[in-house]
């Protein structure tokens, strides 16, 4: 859901709002009030998610196996490790640096 919301609500907004500004034309008022409502709906569940990350961490000892793990549980444990650190990644991207700039965009028109 998390996603979707994105693809298909947020980031068309931030896209359009970009290429009027670039273009110096009028911005569109976004169909959800302001951009920060949405971004602070994202924030929040990247807080949330972040949480489970870290109690799936703590569960698993931080995605250490142990030395009679078969193989199997070597590869989830270590997707594992991946998957957290890919969604860091994104979680990164957006909270410091396309959620601030469409903000300021916003608030600069």
């Amino acid at each position: 859901m998390h996603m979707m919301k994105e693809e298909k609500v947020l980031f068309p907004y931030i896209v359009r709002m970009e290429e009027a500004v670039i273009q110096q034309e009028p911005v569109l008022p976004p169909p959800f009030g302001s951009v920060q409502s949405p971004v602070s709906m994202m924030e929040h569940e990247h807080e949330s998610a972040g949480n489970a990350l870290r109690a799936m961490r703590q569960a698993s000892s931080g995605y250490t196996t142990p030395p009679d793990a078969c193989v199997s549980y070597q590869t989830l444990y270590r997707a594992l490790a991946e998957f957290e650190a890919d969604l860091h990644q994104h979680i990164h991207l957006e909270n410091n640096i396309l959620f601030p700039r469409a903000i300021a965009m916003e608030q600069a028109h």
